[in-house]
């Protein structure tokens, strides 16, 4: 015969629970974005809150790299692409993986395996995203900041890096009797391949806010 066993559990079963990811303190993170075959290096680092959205860090990238959003883009974090969605329900075609309902926080293991940014359709600019600190809750501010860079980013017009950087290479044969290189590109005045303008920057991603 089976024996019952009596006893109030309630107690334990409480102090056991664990609590939701919602109640959790949301930490932010330092990302390092770098720009694949660039020589020298095109790279910004900065610092997001984790309740940040793939979207949001859409447009933080758009603001760091001085882009216009003109173009299609995705993210590849892990092995799955994050697209943006319509933002329409009776769409026929949707977006399973819709990059405005993805926080950071949410992304943070596979953020540590790959993190790739993709511009104008995969076919174009490419940066490379790197989680270099995970960084306490509440010890930083909640909006995006700038920390860190150097170069000029290539206006997204040129076409890719490659094309950037045999533009580059031009525009340093040209310019060896002179301190700074400065690059003729349609559409942009005075283009210095070399100068990094950390305020206007910042100034950009204050914009956002």
């Amino acid at each position: 015969m089976a024996k019952v066993l009596k006893g109030d559990f309630s107690r334990r079963l409480k102090a056991e629970r664990i609590p939701p990811q919602s109640e959790r303190p949301v930490p932010s993170y330092q990302l390092k974005l770098s720009m694949p075959f660039s020589d020298p290096l095109i790279w910004r680092r900065i610092r997001v809150p984790g309740s940040m959205t793939l979207a949001g860090l859409h447009r933080t990238i758009q603001a760091c790299m001085n882009w216009s959003e003109r173009e299609t883009h995705q993210f590849l974090v892990g092995k799955i692409f994050y697209s943006p969605g319509f933002g329409i329900e009776k769409m026929e075609r949707k977006v399973e993986y819709d990059e405005a309902r993805f926080a950071l926080h949410q992304l943070e293991e596979p953020m540590k395996f790959i993190f790739t940014y993709l511009y104008d359709g995969g076919e174009g600019w490419e940066l490379e995203i790197t989680l270099e600190e995970v960084l306490e809750p509440g010890g930083t501010s909640a909006h995006p900041l700038l920390v860190g860079g150097a170069n000029a980013c290539p206006p997204e017009d040129v076409g890719d890096i490659h094309q950037y950087q045999a533009l580059l290479f031009t525009g340093e044969q040209a310019a060896a009797e002179y301190s700074e290189i400065r690059l003729e590109i349609p559409g942009e005045n005075d283009f210095y391949p070399h100068r990094f303008d950390a305020a206007a920057i910042q100034a950009r991603l204050q914009s956002l806010v």
